[in-house]
């Protein structure tokens, strides 16, 4: 698979040329992770390097048209991140088909390799990932109102979709404001906006259509029961329904990003069914410390590192809280198990990272998080202290 990921990689690289209309672009994204836990004797874990990304990217840009498409090679498997077509004859309106992110989370929005920390934050874990499906959308005032509005195939909380087995869809809305566009405004890099997602969701024994939430350290702390049988598998019954309230600001070197997110699944496992509620919320700081700009997509070193001529690239600092919290009446009602999943969750994160140009960049993060209940015996699951290391290429 790497073979053939660097093959289909560098095969692209002569395609960037003008041909008439015709604007090809090749690109790609590398991340090679480690991750390790420590002092984890009371719920072992495994440490472990890994290929999380491994991305060849293609961009074509024609007349009034724009395609965009990004196989993943990581795990030694091919997942289909990106395949959609843009149609923009004017700003303000425009039209995406294909399969693409979900227009709701604003850490899940940002470009690949752009969020603050190697792993996105707990809220990202509710919001939708990518979907099949056709979107409007624009910009008005300037760019200073984005708005989105698409009808998707429906997916679980932070989960990709490939395909549909039933009519039901869901619909998705966001309106993201920009109220002060003006390049000298010390608050241009200020925003704020809502989304929601609509849509019913029927699951079945070979495929539920549920979540499992996940920590920074890639372990599920909540999970729905799975059986041989509809009496012991919980699926999906209902209406699936999410909202989110988000915002950030950039200013100079400091940027900070924070979001709200709260889901709703009807779930039904043998004769119960109820309402299900998940909801999360973060708050993230980000300090360039070598005072370049931050902003919302990446961090653009002032020189690369180059020791001959005594320039190191950028360095910046950053720190999250983030909580994660799902309805005890679940637990009550045996839809979860308490002694497997966490009533609630809470990280505590650092980092640091070493921009050594627009090209390369190192992560380090250390977090630990706590749990209520979520462990046998009805007890809390032990705090989970991971270090999280990525050394990442995107051209």
């Amino acid at each position: 698979m790497l073979r053939l990921a660097l093959a289909l990689a560098l095969a692209l690289v002569p395609l960037t040329a003008r041909a008439g209309e015709l604007v090809v672009t090749p690109g790609g994204l590398i991340q090679a992770d480690g991750r390790f836990f420590v002092d984890d004797a009371a719920d072992p874990h495994t440490d472990q390097f890994a290929i999380r990304s491994l991305r060849p990217e293609l961009d074509a840009t024609f007349d009034h048209a724009s395609a965009r498409l990004v196989p993943d090679f990581a795990g030694g498997k091919i997942v289909l991140q990106d395949a959609y077509i843009d149609l923009t004859y004017t700003p303000y309106l425009a039209v995406r088909a294909g399969k693409f992110k979900v227009p709701f989370g604003l850490e899940r929005l940002q470009p690949e390799g752009t969020p603050m920390f190697v792993e996105r934050g707990l809220p990202t874990q509710i919001a939708p990932n990518r979907d099949l499906g056709v979107m409007l959308f624009g910009a008005l005032l300037d760019g200073g109102v984005q708005w989105q509005l698409g009808v998707f195939d429906g997916v679980p909380d932070g989960a990709i979709g490939d395909g549909d087995d039933d009519d039901h869809k869901d619909l998705a809305a966001r309106v993201f404001v920009v109220p002060f566009p003006c390049p000298r405004s010390p608050l241009r890099g200020l925003g704020f906006g809502v989304a929601t997602t609509y849509g019913r969701a029927h699951g079945s024994l070979a495929s539920p259509d549920l979540a499992a939430y996940k920590t920074t350290g890639m372990t599920t702390f909540v999970a729905y029961p799975t059986g041989a049988t509809l009496d012991d598998t919980a699926i999906a019954d209902g209406v699936r329904w999410r909202i989110t309230g988000q915002g950030h600001w950039f200013y100079g070197p400091f940027g900070a990003l924070a979001e709200y997110v709260r889901s709703q699944q009807r779930v039904a496992l043998g004769p119960i069914a109820t309402v299900v509620p998940a909801q999360a919320w973060q708050v993230e700081v980000q300090w360039v410390v070598t005072g370049e700009d931050a902003t919302y997509h990446n961090v653009t070193p002032a020189a690369p590192f180059d020791p001959e001529h005594h320039t190191w690239g950028a360095f910046d600092v950053v720190a999250r809280y983030d909580e994660f919290r799902v309805d005890g009446g679940a637990l009550s009602d045996k839809i979860l198990d308490p002694t497997k999943a966490a009533r609630r969750a809470r990280g505590y994160s650092v980092g640091v990272d070493w921009f050594l140009s627009r090209y390369l960049r190192a992560q380090l993060d250390a977090e630990r998080t706590t749990f209520r209940l979520g462990f046998a015996g009805g007890i809390d699951r032990p705090d989970e202290d991971t270090i999280v290391g990525r050394l990442q290429a995107s051209f």
